[in-house]
């Protein structure tokens, strides 16, 4: 067993790895996130800082204004505690094909704990928290009449609501569909360089960072696409402590890190008898509630 899993290659995984994690950066730009790098055991808090920009004020010379601008740490307790696995039995495939498979669940795996993260945030998106008057907090409009103007109408209401954050706009396939389905922005996009049709990669839209999320949530409220301000959602990750145990003999443990998002897995790699070997990748994480910062589109 050791000479056929020996031959795994430790830059392929933490590639794997690393690019299964970039592909969450988008949607966790949209929040505003901390991670850890450390090891942390479930319901640790972590502190999320939140930060608020000073006033103009009159001034009088030989005075000191008063400080108005502050960071504010906000505790998100790490309640969550995932963990993504997979199996490979000794003699089911030769030994030259072993590394890429691994590689390959790693990075399906690490996949799926993301999306965990992401949903969990996103999950938070409704009128209890964000709010319901028509025209301040939300717009109603199907998707079959949505489009530019509309969006144009709601990142309005997102100026009026979120004041002085970085905002992005998230949205549902059908809505990116109706937008960017639209003649005029197609040919604008092309025209300047922006092909989104050929290369797939959605553009910013009225300065926003602009997303598609395939299973944006509904929320039993309709929800369809929303415009975020950075301190509306809060979420902090860590890998788990390395010193939490399994139900095998240890092969390779070690914590692999993104350094673009900051996301960190641990990952174990374990022999559990009879030539099996499982892999394993793990992370806390916690999301909750921030500012009233969110502007959403619902349909009717």
């Amino acid at each position: 067993m050791a000479t056929t899993f020996a031959t795994i290659n430790q830059t392929l995984v933490d590639n794997q790895v690393v690019s299964a994690l970039r592909t969450l950066k988008p949607m966790l730009d949209a929040f505003s996130y901390r991670p850890t790098q450390e090891g942390a055991i479930q319901n640790d808090i972590v502190y999320v800082p939140i930060a608020t920009d000073p006033t103009a004020q009159s001034k009088t010379a030989g005075t000191a204004v008063t400080d108005n601008g502050t960071v504010a740490g906000t505790a998100v307790t790490l309640s969550n505690l995932y963990a993504a696995g997979w199996t490979a039995n000794e003699g089911t495939m030769p030994a030259s094909l072993f590394p890429a498979f691994w590689a390959d669940k790693i990075s399906g795996g690490v996949a799926a704990l993301g999306k965990q993260i992401i949903d969990a945030g996103l999950a938070l998106v409704t009128t209890g928290n964000y709010g319901s008057t028509e025209g301040t907090d939300e717009m109603t409009i199907t998707i079959a009449d949505f489009g530019l103007s509309d969006l144009t109408t709601l990142w309005q209401y997102a100026i009026a609501k979120i004041k002085g954050q970085e905002m992005s706009f998230g949205m549902n396939p059908a809505v990116a569909g109706a937008i960017f389905g639209e003649s005029t922005i197609a040919s604008a996009f092309a025209y300047n360089g922006t092909n989104f049709i050929q290369t797939g990669a959605v553009p910013q839209l009225l300065g926003m960072n602009t997303w598609m999320y395939g299973d944006f949530p509904a929320n039993s409220q309709s929800l369809a696409s929303a415009i975020f301000g950075k301190a509306a959602i809060l979420a902090a990750t860590a890998p788990v402590e390395s010193l939490v145990g399994t139900a095998g003999e240890i092969m390779e443990r070690r914590i692999i890190t993104d350094p673009e998002s900051g996301i960190s897995v641990l990952y174990t790699m374990y022999a559990s008898g009879a030539g099996k070997v499982t892999g394993e990748v793990q992370v806390l994480y916690g999301v909750a509630k921030g500012q009233d910062a969110i502007v959403a589109h619902r349909i009717t």
